[in-house]
C-alpha cells in the first residue's frame, strides 16, 4: 500500500516537473499566463516531493539533495496575481517593479538556504531561534494563505463583473475565455480549500495529497493533449468592447430595439429587406446596426434575419388558421423569396428538410 502511494506522489512529481519546464519554456502569446501557472504548479510539484521523500525516508537520507529549501507558499499569491492581472487588465505591462511582489518569497527561500547549509554553525544563535518561532510560521504559511484567498477574492469578483459587462455578447472567442477563466479560478479555489484545511488541521495531509495528486494529472492531461489552454490572450477583452468602434452609443438599448422590431413589428416578413433599410427603421448607421449584430449575435445580417424568418415558418406551420395555405406560401409570407433559398436556409437553421420537419 506504501509502496503504491509512493509510486504515484513520485510519478505525479515528475509529470508535475515536466509540466513546470513546458510551462515555463513553450513559446506562446502570452507567456506571462503560463508562468504564473507554471510557478503554481512548481510550487505543488515540490509539495508532493517532499511528502514522497517523507514515505520513502529519502528526506533522511545521507545523501539527500535537500529540495525542499525552494518550496515557498509565498510565491502563491503573487502567482496568482500575476496571473489575473495579465487576464483581466487589457493595459498591464511587464514591469521590472512587479518582481517586488516575489521578495518574501525570496527571502523564506534564501533564509532556508542559510538554515540548511549552515544550520551547525549557527544551531545555537538568534537566526535558528527566529525560523524556528510562531512569528515566522505566521509569515512564511498563514501571510500567503490570507493572501490568497484576498486576491483571489478580488479577482473573481472583478471576472465576474467582467462577464455581466459581456454577457449580451454571443462571441463564441469571448465565451471561451470566460469558461477557461472560471475553470482556473474554480481550480484555484479547490486547492485554496485544501490549503486552508491542511493549515489548521481540518483533514488528513493524505487528503491533501489526493487533490494535489488529481491536479497535477489533470493539469497535465489538459496540457497533453490541449497545449495552447493555458494561452488566454488578454486582448480579446480588447478586440471586443473595451476599445469599441461605437464608444458613444449605447448597445444595450440599440439591442433592445433591433430585437423589438423583429418580435413586435415583424420587419423580418418585409421580402428583400436590407441591412441599410432595417438601420433606416433603428435610425442607426448601418455599420453600427451590422457591428451589433455581428458581435453581440455573432452573425451576419442574412443569418440573423433568417433566423427570424425560420421561426415565423415553424410557428405558421403549427397555427391551424394557416392550414389552407401551401409550405411554400407560408416561406413567402415570412419574408423568403424563392423555395431553394427557403429550403437551404431552413435546414441551415434546425437541421431538417422543411417536409423532414413536419413529419
Amino acid at each position: 500500500m506504501y509502496n503504491i502511494n509512493e509510486t504515484i506522489l513520485l510519478v505525479a512529481s515528475i509529470q508535475g516537473f515536466l509540466l513546470f519546464l513546458g510551462l515555463f519554456t513553450k513559446k506562446t502569446t502570452n507567456k506571462l499566463s503560463n508562468v504564473s501557472i507554471g510557478i503554481l504548479v512548481f510550487v505543488i510539484t515540490i509539495t508532493l516531493l517532499f511528502s514522497w521523500g517523507s514515505a520513502s525516508q529519502y528526506n533522511n537520507s545521507t545523501n539527500v539533495i535537500p529540495f525542499w529549501v525552494l518550496l515557498s507558499y509565498l510565491l502563491i499569491p503573487p502567482s496568482f496575481w500575476l496571473f489575473f492581472e495579465v487576464n483581466t487588465n487589457s493595459k498591464f505591462k511587464v514591469s521590472k517593479k512587479y518582481l517586488i511582489v516575489f521578495l518574501p518569497a525570496f527571502l523564506d527561500i534564501l533564509v532556508q538556504i542559510i538554515f540548511y547549509v549552515f544550520f551547525q554553525l549557527l544551531e545555537n544563535t538568534i537566526f535558528v531561534s527566529v525560523i524556528k518561532s510562531q512569528y515566522w510560521f505566521y509569515f512564511s504559511e498563514i501571510l500567503p494563505l490570507f493572501a490568497t484567498i484576498l486576491i483571489l477574492s478580488v479577482y473573481v469578483r472583478k471576472l465576474w463583473q467582467l462577464r455581466q459587462k459581456f454577457k449580451e455578447f454571443k462571441n463564441l472567442v469571448l465565451n471561451s475565455y470566460f469558461k477557461k477563466m472560471f475553470f482556473i479560478s474554480s481550480s484555484m479555489c479547490l486547492l485554496l480549500i485544501a490549503w486552508t484545511a491542511s493549515t489548521y488541521y481540518l483533514v488528513q495531509f493524505k487528503t491533501i495529497e489526493t487533490v494535489l495528486v488529481c491536479f497535477i494529472f489533470l493539469l497535465g492531461y489538459i496540457a497533453y493533449f490541449k497545449p495552447d489552454f493555458f494561452e488566454i490572450p488578454k486582448d480579446i477583452l480588447i478586440k471586443n468592447q473595451i476599445l469599441s468602434p461605437f464608444p458613444n452609443f449605447d448597445d444595450k438599448t440599440e439591442l433592445n430595439k433591433l430585437n423589438l422590431i423583429f418580435t413586435e413589428k415583424s420587419l423580418h416578413l418585409r421580402p428583400k429587406l436590407t441591412i441599410s433599410e432595417l438601420a433606416n427603421e433603428l435610425n442607426q448607421p448601418s455599420k453600427y446596426v451590422s457591428y451589433l449584430i455581428t458581435n453581440y449575435h455573432s452573425k451576419n445580417f442574412n443569418d440573423f434575419l433568417n433566423g427570424f424568418r425560420v421561426k415565423e415558418v415553424i410557428t405558421r406551420m403549427a397555427d391551424p388558421n394557416e392550414k389552407h395555405k401551401s409550405l411554400l406560401g407560408i416561406a413567402l409570407d415570412a419574408g423568403f423569396n424563392s423555395k431553394s433559398s427557403f429550403n437551404q436556409v431552413f435546414k441551415q437553421h434546425t437541421g431538417k428538410t422543411p417536409s423532414e420537419y413536419m413529419l
